[in-house]
């Protein structure tokens, strides 16, 4: 006789295993910013801006502390309801190098220490240890447009993370960001979210303020509001899950105007469904994120 689970069940168990072979995590989470939305109906500011333009940079070892926190909400039949909440805060450092091609850098992520829960509780000591150390290389342009990050090694918490690393490379216009300027970045790239494998399709649209102080260092803020589309595949308990999602994200980055990130801040909102197509079976899931990014290097 073969048992098979409910799909209560196994829908339940999907997000719940989403963190295996993960990270041992901090608590507090990131903490929300209030950042002012940007309104893309508004008029747009002089393409040109004001002042230098800034753009990526090389930079050798730059350490950053990237805290990102999820919490799920799913919508069972009946009324019933289930909160998860997964907490990351990772140390990595960052080294952009110039690569053969004009106008594109080398880039390298590096994790040095992880911690990580889900829904309150450690994930085991040996996931950690085993994506402690974890190189990541693609490429960049000087604009902030990012190669897929291919890690030196697999794990359902390094794929995770990945996506997480694209916080650190905000997109600007063509030939630099000026004060004043405001532009809208389309793009698609692979993710692995909640485990699922698939592919997210954002559209952002960015205002750079005036220069300030940030850290000790002069930085360009750049609001950000967008929207989003993922969707991808699993197999759980030899089922195969679907899962689509949409939403949408606010933040606000502080670019320095050496061309290093100096800090990150923001939020996302959304709607995910996950079903087992040969099951029948559709579990709704409401879906809030804060995120944070630290630069943990004086100014260069």
């Amino acid at each position: 006789m073969t048992w098979s689970p409910s799909p209560i069940a196994l829908l339940a168990a999907v997000l719940l295993a989403a963190g295996c072979g993960s990270s041992t995590a901090s608590g507090g989470g990131a903490e929300t910013p209030t950042p002012r939305p940007v309104d893309p109906d508004a008029p747009p500011p002089p393409e040109d801006g004001r002042g230098p333009a800034v753009t990526y940079r090389p930079v050798q070892g730059a350490a950053y502390r990237l805290e990102h926190r999820d919490s799920l909400v799913l919508q069972y039949p009946g009324g019933e309801s289930q909160t998860q909440t997964r907490d990351r805060v990772a140390l990595v450092h960052l080294t952009i190098a110039e690569a053969p091609e004009k106008g594109t850098y080398r880039v390298a992520v590096t994790l040095d220490s992880l911690e990580a829960l889900d829904s309150g509780t450690p994930v085991t000591a040996d996931s950690v240890a085993a994506a402690r150390g974890t190189v990541w290389n693609g490429t960049l342009s000087n604009v902030g447009t990012l190669s897929p990050l291919k890690a030196d090694r697999s794990s359902t918490l390094t794929d995770e993370l990945a996506g997480h690393l694209r916080l650190l490379f905000p997109a600007l216009p063509q030939g630099g960001v000026r004060e004043g300027m405001q532009w809208t970045d389309s793009t698609q790239y692979p993710l692995v979210s909640e485990a699922f494998t698939g592919t997210e399709s954002s559209v952002t649209v960015y205002q750079a303020d005036d220069s300030e102080d940030a850290e000790g260092r002069d930085a360009i803020p750049l609001e950000t509001s967008g929207k989003y589309n993922r969707s991808g595949k699993r197999v759980q308990a030899e089922q195969e899950l679907e899962m689509t999602a949409s939403g949408t994200r606010t933040g606000i980055h502080r670019l320095g105007v050496d061309g290093v990130l100096v800090a990150a801040q923001g939020t996302d909102t959304g709607e995910m469904t996950i079903s087992v197509p040969a099951l029948g079976q559709t579990v709704p899931v409401t879906r809030s994120s804060t995120y944070a990014v630290t630069s943990l290097s004086s100014g260069r």
